[in-house]
């Protein structure tokens, strides 16, 4: 599929083929983004979004060598095939890269001012006053709200936007023509999120940026986006306008991204998958339903009366006031931005914080967080489900081992645990092979699912699930939803969902409570705050995500 032939080109990528051994990565990809345009590399995790930008900053992976094609940027050729780098690759001056993850991309040593202004060190400049003058004009550029503060502070006592902010500092710190921007907002709450997009398209717009935009999100695409490139397995299926690619999907794997995409209307279960549009016999084969809410009728399993929590040293309470219930088979949102006091409940839940003041009634027995016996019921009957599935697994053992490791905690012996473990993998939808293998032998969705048998084990009756789907790939969140449906019905489990995205949790949770703050500030039926929000904070919730991006 050719690039677009613009004259104003900055960077080109001409029947680009990267291969490891003998394992195609990229086939044939043919791209181009010129200036003052944003690009966006849509597709799965393994799709070689990632990789098209590594390949253009000559920095793929040991093993990776570029079989056919070349990479043109500033100044020439910078890439390739037959006479590798034609031309030194101007990283960090003419093209720079934005990481995903603000946290691990800083140095946490060091603090966030000598971060950015040694790269303007390396590049050239020798006055180390020049160049701390030329950082804080960069960090009032991207907003940050004090930069005298924002230079001397060390990466932790910065907020995720804040970090993610002096990461786009230190890209622009030399001029560049080109910023690669991979999956810059996936780990931020979706109000940060949209600051951040506008922020990037104000800078893009006032120095004549192009722009790269590696995402899975197609929320994102549509705020964000001139162009859109899809693909998938390496090969790029679809390319052409927003709107176009939008609006008019050609290719059955686009047309699939775009409606695995959480509905803005209605809760039909189970949610569209890839596969039912890659492979077109299996679609019509679902029969698809309205899901329901737990009965009015049913028993209360978890109540938070008057919850209080300051932390030792903060004036401010963590949580302020907190009332919520749910009965046994509901689904029950929490949604919030970053430090509104979602996580701090849920460790007041599972025990793990004592309240100042209030009181968590599980299953009818209070919940405190000294007793034993008090955390035997709670790890009894609660289970937890992660955001980042790679860090919730020991990447040295295989999955069977830690399952049987919870499950003889619990009382199975070897051979039942081992029976026990095969069907939490049937339960889950993965093959009993699956025991034998390491976490990094799955993809993203796979793993995930393991971490959800692993919550199973103790037959709970509540999952707590802290932002499950937060950093899946969009198919793979409905896969993951369609599973949490799944397991509801079929074990009557209650569901607690933490979220920043309103539009996931309208989705899955009957009941919905909006928190800023450490307080509740909106709560109710989901479909109702929905679609009339009465507080602000919940207003800035819908408009920056879930369904399409207003």
């Amino acid at each position: 599929m050719a690039p677009s032939d613009s004259p104003n080109a900055v960077l080109t990528w001409s029947g680009l083929s990267v291969s490891f051994g003998d394992r195609s990565i990229l086939r044939d990809i043919n791209l181009s983004v010129s200036r003052g345009e944003t690009l966006a590399l849509v597709g799965e995790s393994g799709s070689g979004k990632t990789m098209c930008c590594l390949a253009a900053l000559g920095m793929l992976p040991e093993g990776g060598a570029v079989m056919s094609g070349r990479i043109t940027g500033p100044g020439g050729p910078w890439v390739d095939a037959h006479g590798g780098a034609t031309v030194r690759i101007p990283r960090g001056e003419q093209v720079t890269l934005i990481f995903q993850e603000p946290m691990t991309s800083l140095d946490p040593t060091m603090r966030c001012g000598q971060q950015v202004a040694e790269v303007i060190l390396r590049h050239g400049s020798r006055d180390k006053e020049a160049a701390k003058q030329r950082v804080l004009g960069l960090f009032e550029e991207v907003q940050l709200p004090d930069p005298e503060r924002a230079w001397s502070a060390y990466p932790h006592s910065l907020s995720g936007g804040q970090k993610q902010r002096v990461l786009i500092a230190m890209a622009l710190a030399n001029d560049p023509e080109v910023i690669l921007a991979d999956e810059p907002t996936t780990a931020l709450d979706s109000t940060l999120r949209a600051e951040l997009l506008d922020l990037l398209a104000d800078i893009q717009r006032e120095r004549g940026l192009a722009m790269v935009m590696v995402t899975h999100d197609m929320d994102v695409v549509e705020r964000s986006a001139d162009r859109v490139a899809v693909l998938h397995q390496g090969v790029v299926v679809e390319q052409g306008s927003t709107d176009e690619v939008l609006k008019s999907p050609r290719h059955p794997y686009t047309q699939g991204l775009l409606a695995c995409r959480i509905p803005t209307k209605g809760r039909p279960t189970p949610l569209p998958i890839l596969s039912d549009f890659l492979d077109r016999g299996s679609q019509g084969t679902r029969h698809v339903t309205e899901m329901q809410a737990a009965p009015r009728t049913a028993p209360t399993l978890l109540e938070v009366v008057g919850a209080w929590k300051t932390y030792p040293g903060s004036a401010t309470p963590a949580i302020a006031d907190v009332d919520l219930r749910i009965p046994q088979g509901g689904t029950l949102g929490i949604v919030g931005g970053s430090g509104c006091g979602k996580t701090t409940l849920a460790r007041a839940i599972l025990g793990l914080h004592r309240l100042d003041r209030g009181r968590i009634l599980l299953d009818g027995k209070p919940v405190e967080a000294l007793s034993a016996a008090h955390i035997g019921h709670i790890r009894s009957n609660v289970g937890l489900v992660f955001q980042d599935p790679r860090a919730a697994l020991n990447p040295t053992r295989r999955i069977g081992t830690a399952l049987r490791e919870v499950l003889v905690r619990w009382g199975h012996d070897s051979d039942s645990a081992h029976q026990r473990a095969r069907e939490l993998m049937e339960a889950v939808g993965l093959e009993e092979d699956a025991l034998e293998r390491k976490p990094d032998a799955f993809s993203g969705g796979q793993r995930q699912r393991i971490v959800i048998a692993r919550a199973l084990a103790a037959d709970p009756q509540l999952l707590i699930c802290d932002e499950a789907v937060a950093a899946l790939d969009v198919s793979v969140q409905a896969q993951v939803l369609n599973l949490l449906v799944q397991l509801r019905d079929e074990r009557n489990l209650a569901l607690l969902f933490i979220s920043h995205d309103l539009g996931v949790v309208r989705y899955l949770c009957d009941q919905t409570i909006v928190m800023d703050r450490g307080r509740v500030v909106e709560a109710g039926p989901s479909d109702r705050i929905w679609a009339s929000p009465g507080h602000e904070v919940t207003q800035r919730l819908q408009a920056a995500g879930g369904g399409a991006i207003a």
